[in-house]
């Protein structure tokens, strides 16, 4: 069939520009499906022909596929369906940055890749840069790991991201320092001796702690012996001065820098004052020039108490989005405990599948698209959202399902035989029932055949249907029924040559049976569905064996 070269081209260019100048072939071919459903027959030869042209746009600048866009009529104006605008920023001018500020204590995870995406979503809106700033300054309880800041990088482009400016916050450190000590000259700010208690108890009474009213020299005196070391943990912290009568009482005087014994950082050695969220991101944001801040409703309060800091340095404030808490059901959305339950060895990594991170997305065959248009329909909603596993899988079935052809897999296989069958010695199936122009696979069949156990143990002694063949009355020796097609249980099965198949659940266990032979003509990587079963992401295709991920059903 001869297809639309300028057209595929443009679906190519859109879908480029989206993603920075990077083309995603299969998200392309599901939108090309979906608009142009006649072309669902020739999905084999419309991929390969996606790829060609998706390598030819790739060589091309950014700006130079902006152009050729317009010349063949523009962005794809979509057909079957309108693509739902996210919630417009409030007063966005011609300069928009935002940033997406991530611990690197590991890579990320569905929480975290909202976040990102959400700030990727309006940069694009509103052709603004994207800043990734790795808040990287907890070397005690957030211990950043090494391998995390490319972990990070690895699942952004994965999501489609590419940040325009990447900053280390630990190696911010000096200008922290910098800006602590001109607030300790301006007055509005001091290094607090107290007893941590003490000072709590006159904090709650909305009474100054002694060490509030020293002299600025004595406080920047104070500051040298933290930098030096000459205060250890828990014997001096830098506060920033605000309301003791603030209505909460976290805000009154709140924690900027803090004194770490021990600290256990990748990339900075010899520091010793490290400084708390609220006070390097406040710094950063500023210096970064980032306009718009969208965080979720529990770090509300951060807005409260950084205004008292750029009340002081007369900095402008950037405007803030709050969007609700992001959790995903009966799912451990905590990199700490993540990390706790590796040490522990109850996950073999952050990419096993029980975890709802992006690398076990990927790991699993998901489409990146699938998750992104997931997290652009839900969007920066001030409300809590839950999301379940199977919410998540309706974005990637509605990808998926068009383009994976259809095999056949039986778990914990049965052997039967069927008695007096006819004589036919192949049956031919679709690959795709819904598109059968797309083509057939052949079946070598015997009087043996496998069956799973569950159905056997479901319908033994019962009439079913062996799907595409003909009908049995079901047992060890099954008895031929004939081969009209009557409302009988259809059933999968697998001829007396089978190969060996183990299929990885997402409950982190195996499913263990026998495939029909033709997948092994299929390559790594590539969906299938294998029927009555669920969607697979193949790893390891063999003549002898095979071994895939479960997507989902």
């Amino acid at each position: 069939m001869e297809f639309d070269k300028s057209l595929l081209k443009r679906y190519v260019l859109d879908n480029s520009i989206r993603y920075n100048g990077i083309p995603d072939v299969d998200s392309v071919l599901g939108k090309v499906i979906i608009d142009n459903p006649e072309l669902k027959k020739e999905v084999k030869e419309l991929r390969k022909v996606l790829i060609k042209i998706a390598e030819d746009v790739e060589k091309m600048k950014l700006e130079e596929q902006k152009e050729e866009l317009e010349k063949l009529g523009g962005p794809i104006k979509r057909i079957q369906e309108e693509e739902k605008e996210i919630i417009p920023l409030l007063k966005v001018k011609h300069d928009f940055v935002v940033r997406f500020a991530p611990n690197p204590n590991g890579p990320l995870h569905l929480g975290n890749a909202r976040q990102a995406v959400v700030n990727w979503l309006y940069r694009n809106i509103y052709k603004g840069t994207y800043i990734l700033r790795y808040d990287d300054t907890d070397p005690k309880n957030k211990i950043p790991m090494k391998e995390a800041y490319k972990w990070i990088l690895e699942d952004l482009e994965w999501l489609k991201i590419k940040p325009d400016k990447i900053y280390y916050s630990s190696k911010r450190l000096n200008i922290y320092y910098k800006y602590f000590r001109k607030l300790l000259e301006l007055g509005k700010a001091y290094v607090c001796t107290c007893d941590r208690e003490e000072f709590k108890k006159l904090r709650e009474k909305s009474k100054p702690c002694p060490c509030r009213d020293l002299s600025i020299r004595k406080q920047i005196n104070r500051f040298e012996k933290m930098l030096n070391h000459k205060f250890k943990e828990g014997e001096a912290v830098g506060r920033i001065k605000t309301d003791l009568k603030d209505k909460n009482v976290s805000v009154r005087d709140w924690p900027a820098l803090r004194i770490v014994d021990k600290p256990k950082h990748p990339l900075v050695k010899g520091k010793y004052v490290w400084p708390l969220l609220d006070f390097a991101s406040a710094i950063d944001d500023h210096l970064m020039g980032v306009t718009h801040i969208i965080r979720g409703v529990d770090l509300q309060l951060s807005r409260n108490k950084q205004l008292y800091l750029y009340t002081y340095l007369r900095w402008k404030y950037p405007i803030i989005k709050l969007q609700g808490k992001f959790s995903v059901a009966n799912a451990e959305l905590s990199k700490t405990k993540m990390r706790e339950g590796i040490e522990k060895g109850i996950y073999t990594g952050y990419d096993d599948v029980r975890l709802p991170t992006i690398r076990s997305f990927k790991r699993r065959g998901f489409y990146p698209e699938a998750l992104i248009n997931m997290i652009k329909e839900i969007g920066p909603k001030i409300r809590d959202v839950t999301v379940s596993e199977e919410y998540i899988a309706s974005f990637n079935r509605k990808l998926l399902d068009p383009l994976a052809n259809r095999y056949f897999f039986v778990r914990d296989p049965v052997q039967i035989k069927v008695m007096n069958p006819p004589k036919d010695t192949s049956v031919k199936l679709p690959l795709h029932p819904d598109y059968p122009d797309r083509g057939f696979r052949e079946l070598k069949i015997s009087k043996t055949f496998y069956i799973s156990k569950e159905d056997f143990l479901n319908y033994r002694g019962k009439i079913v249907r062996l799907i595409g063949l003909y009908n049995i009355r079901l047992d060890k020796n099954a008895q031929f029924l004939g081969k009209q097609l009557l409302p009988y249980p259809k059933i999968q099965y697998v001829p007396e040559k089978g190969v060996d198949m183990k299929i990885l659940l997402p409950d982190n266990t195996l499913a263990r049976g026998l495939a029909e032979k033709n997948i092994t003509k299929l390559k790594p990587k590539e969906r299938i569905q294998l029927q009555r079963f669920g969607f697979v992401y193949l790893d390891v295709v063999r003549k002898d064996y095979i071994y895939g991920y479960y997507i989902h059903n």
